[in-house]
């Protein structure tokens, strides 16, 4: 259905609904200039309203930068205390592909880049990346409700960094996926077989690296030429859950490999 007929459904006025599709708390497919919504997810949407679970307010954040700039400084001094009251307070009033696009990402990008000048050590980078892991762990839960649909998350053979997956998947399961995480470093025949047995749809590869970008275009033709059946996304350091939310929501999108989707990673190298 359009976004009017969802909204007059849900009994409130476009901009709300409008708004919640911008927070994706309402999943919606962008069609032209309008948005297309599944009749189960504003079934669902309605329901959760009916039980007197009202969708969660955000709020705008203004200053971004700052938000990061102050991640960057807690998790690179390893107060993972103080990193975990900050961001449980604002992980309340943002989305999760906010709070991973605009604040995670941006303090790791910096972290790498500390790194590669040589201002920060390889234990400290390993630090805050595993922290970064931790406060994200606790965030990726599946949501009540009707399942979008089935993926699988994970990393190409010989990709060893898992911290963009874990967004991936984390943000997937904000959207109402019904996520298998199977972290990194998985042969291609483990993962296609998996999918089978478990019925996803939809099989995305996060890669931190050039060389394990084409490794995962290659194990996106591998599965896709058994399975046609299957869309195989590929994400790439630069890539954002944003992008990827709206590729994985399009069923008619291509079936292997479109643009890059994936968040940043810390660093290239061990």
């Amino acid at each position: 259905m359009q976004l009017s007929e969802a909204a007059d459904t849900l009994g409130v006025h476009y901009q709300t609904a409008y708004g919640w599709v911008r927070q994706g708390v309402l999943p919606a497919r962008k069609v032209g200039r309008g948005y297309e919504i599944q009749d189960g997810d504003v079934r669902s949407l309605a329901a959760q309203r009916a039980g007197g679970r009202e969708p969660p307010r955000y709020i705008a954040v203004r200053d971004w930068a700052a938000w990061a700039d102050r991640l960057y400084w807690e998790i690179v001094l390893g107060d993972e205390t103080q990193a975990r009251r900050w961001l449980d307070g604002l992980a309340g009033t943002v989305t999760l592909v906010d709070l991973c696009d605009r604040v995670l990402a941006p303090a790791l990008r910096l972290i790498g880049g500390n790194w590669a000048a040589g201002r920060l050590s390889i234990a400290e980078e390993h630090r805050a990346s595993a922290i970064c892991e931790r406060l994200l762990a606790t965030r990726a839960q599946q949501p009540p409700g009707r399942p979008h649909g089935i993926a699988i998350v994970t990393t190409p053979p010989g990709e060893r960094h898992g911290l963009p997956a874990l967004m991936a998947a984390a943000c997937l399961r904000e959207d109402r996926w019904l996520v298998h995480h199977l972290s990194t470093d998985l042969p291609v025949g483990e993962v296609s077989q998996l999918a089978l047995g478990v019925g996803a749809e939809l099989i995305v590869f996060s890669t931190s690296t050039a060389d394990a970008g084409r490794r995962a275009a290659d194990a996106a033709r591998e599965i896709t030429a058994a399975h046609p059946e299957r869309r195989v996304l590929v994400g790439r350091p630069g890539d954002s859950v944003h992008q990827l939310r709206q590729l994985a929501r399009n069923p008619r999108g291509p079936q292997v490999i479109p643009p890059q989707v994936t968040p940043p990673q810390v660093n290239p190298q061990e």
